[in-house]
This record gives structure tokens, sequence and C-alpha cells, in this order.
């Protein structure tokens, strides 16, 4: 929750400066992805308890960003970060050989504030936070793809907090490097498609999507 707040007051502080603009810009981030699945679940009757925990999974993701930058170092912008693919398989006990594997695909609008903190004429340091709609399907399968958990799509509310470093290339190039920290919210798959021990649809695969970023980013003032 107040991860959250910081998020809704960095962002309607940059909206203050509005009146002040100072320029258009164009963003491109090329990212690290470290997708979790927390406080994972598969919802049936006859487990007891979790044998092993999903895993991470890492990869490579990019978005692309227009902005604005506002007098006082603000800068408001929308970005898109293109589609993430991740699993995660679990084992819960009593039916320890049977793999669940979840299959997650996530994409992400987002509205963010940034605030940056000049150190020199050339280098900077900022904070940012952003808010916006996380686009995810679930999907999955027990022991072997046969065995289906049936695809649901949902849009969750998203928060991102982060920070980072720019370097003033030219009056028009800038470069830089950040971190960031994501929460795309509880997501589920659908129920199983597959005919359980006593032929019910009453299992399905939940938890929490989590994403961290680290990033190397150009941006280009117009």
């Amino acid at each position: 929750m107040k991860k959250t707040k910081l998020s809704v007051l960095l962002l309607a502080a940059a909206f203050t400066n509005l009146a002040h603009a100072e320029g258009l810009y164009g963003s491109l981030k090329i990212q690290s992805v470290e997708q979790n699945l927390e406080s994972a679940l598969l919802t049936s009757p006859r487990v007891s308890h979790r044998v092993v925990s999903p895993d991470s999974q890492k990869d490579v993701g990019g978005s692309l960003a227009i902005g604005y930058g506002f007098k006082g170092d603000w800068r408001l912008e929308g970005e898109y970060s293109i589609k993430q693919d991740s699993q995660f398989k679990s084992h819960w006990a009593p039916f320890d050989a049977n793999v669940n594997n979840m299959q997650v695909s996530s994409s992400r609008l987002m509205l963010n504030a940034y605030k940056d903190f000049p150190l020199n004429q050339y280098l900077s340091v900022y904070a940012m936070a952003g808010v916006g709609v996380a686009h995810i399907s679930s999907q999955g399968y027990q022991s072997n793809p046969s065995r289906q958990f049936a695809n649901n799509s949902q849009n969750n509310f998203a928060y991102a907090l982060g920070v980072g470093v720019d370097l003033k290339v030219t009056r028009q190039i800038t470069l830089g490097s950040g971190y960031r920290y994501v929460d795309m919210g509880d997501i589920e798959t659908g129920y199983n498609t597959f005919a359980n021990r006593i032929n019910a649809r009453d299992e399905q695969l939940k938890g929490k999507l989590r994403e961290q970023n680290l990033y190397v980013e150009a941006r280009m003032a117009f």
C-alpha cells in the first residue's frame, strides 16, 4: 500500500508542472526481465502443501515510450512494454510426481513520472513511479501438455517504482541505466479441462506476478 501511495504522489506532483513544458522526447529501453510468481497456489481440495516452489524466469525484453520534460526537472511519459513469456513449475503433495506448469504472457501500458536530480550539466540521477494496466494471459498443464488448464485473460492494475542515472551526450540525446520493480497483481489460469480423480473441474493455478528490470535507455528529444 505504501508503494502504491508513493506512485500516486509522484504522478500528482508531476502534473503540477504541466504549465512549464521543456520538450517532447522518445525513449527506447532494453532490459533484463526477471519475473516471479509469488504466493503460488494450486486450488484443489485434494492437495495439502507445496513441495517445490515455482522458480523465477529471466529473459531480455524492451519498451517504447513517448514523454515530455517540464521545468523543475520533472518528466511524464506513456510507456508500452512488449509481451513477455514465462513458465513457472511447481509440485504439490500428495501428488509429488505431477508437475504443474503455469504459462504466463504479459504486456504493460504505463504512465510514468520521473524526478531528475542533476549532479552537473551532463550527469543526473532520478527516481520514478508509474501506474497502468497489465494485460496477462495464463494457462498451463499438469504432468503433460495433454492435461490442460484453460486459458484466462485479464487486465490488472500495475505499478512500478525505480531509480536510475542519466548521461546527457548531446542537446538531443541522453543515455541512461536504471532498476525498477513492477507489481502486476494476482493472476490465475482457467479451470482444468482434463478429468481428475473425481472427474471434477475444480483445479486452477494462481499467484501474484512480480517483475524486476535492469535496463539501459536511449532518449531522443524532438
